[in-house]
């Protein structure tokens, strides 16, 4: 399944590489949330390799038709995103993954990340570790402590619109004062693997999909990392908020997001703002 799931990606990543610059048509669903017509032809491939390997396996990718029937509950079920890193992909910013997974019996098994303009593929599957380009990595290990937090290399995306929005940012300005260095990625599934590899050391997103994340989590827990949702439990529950990292970083993390969330609940924003540390847990 991993090798089907490398060559899946591998003929998407192909051909969005070659209509980088010329994405075709594009249809706007919200506010900064763009479906180009090069994305539909990259997962038309990626469907097409998935079909002829698996014909009967379930698909859930993201650009479906939005009455279409989603086969969630299958046994075997393949999770697709063929461009994560839209809004970089339509602009001609060379930074997108192709991203594949498998849910074998409700567990994720599989998954493969292919960055098309590095040549770059991150794979793993449950039990088997995890590579880049066949070659095992891990994530960046640290010791924990607010000066390892104050060290970090942070990596994130912010939701489209709405309070999400406003509150991402919220946590964004905080932990900007607080780590050595945070970009904005502009794709969750590379901004996750960027962690399993130890290029950054940790990832959160208040507003991100399934098919953003399935196939970067997978890689990142077999390579040591640990991903929760936004409140600490389970991220295969999650509301659309992601904490990714080393995993005595993840409690750091958590800690802000979690304190900005409370002063929104509480109506408090105004009484302490973000330049101000949140107490440590």
């Amino acid at each position: 399944a991993q090798e089907i799931a490398v060559r899946a990606a591998f003929r998407g990543g192909r051909l969005a590489m070659a209509r980088l610059g010329d994405p075709g048509y594009l249809t706007w669903k919200g506010h900064r949330d763009v479906v180009s017509g090069a994305s539909l032809e990259v997962q038309e491939a990626i469907v097409a390799v998935l079909q002829r390997e698996c014909p009967g396996d379930a698909i859930l990718a993201e650009e479906g038709p939005e009455d279409e029937p989603l086969a969630v509950d299958a046994e075997r079920l393949w999770i697709v995103d063929p461009i994560c890193g839209s809004l970089n992909f339509v602009q001609g910013i060379p930074f997108f993954g192709i991203s594949v997974a498998l849910r074998v019996g409700g567990m994720l098994r599989v998954g493969v990340v292919y960055d098309p303009m590095r040549d770059e593929t991150f794979a793993a599957r449950v039990g088997g570790g995890a590579t880049l380009n066949g070659r095992p990595i891990t994530i960046r290990v640290t010791s924990e402590g607010p000066e390892f937090w104050e060290q970090s290399w942070v990596g994130t995306d912010l939701p489209y619109s709405g309070p999400r929005r406003e509150m991402a940012l919220r946590v964004f300005g905080l932990f900007t004062d607080e780590v050595l260095s945070q970009t904005i990625m502009g794709s969750p599934a590379l901004g996750i693997c960027y962690v399993a590899c130890g290029r950054l050391h940790a990832y959160w997103n208040l507003d991100a999909k399934p098919w953003d994340v399935a196939a970067a989590a997978v890689i990142l827990e077999a390579a040591g990392g640990q991903i929760s949702d936004g409140d600490g439990g389970s991220w295969l529950h999650s509301d659309g908020s992601y904490v990714a990292g080393v995993p005595t970083l993840v409690r750091w993390a958590l800690r802000g997001v979690k304190w900005v969330r409370q002063q929104g609940q509480q109506g408090q924003q105004g009484q302490q703002g973000p330049q101000d540390p949140p107490p440590v847990e």
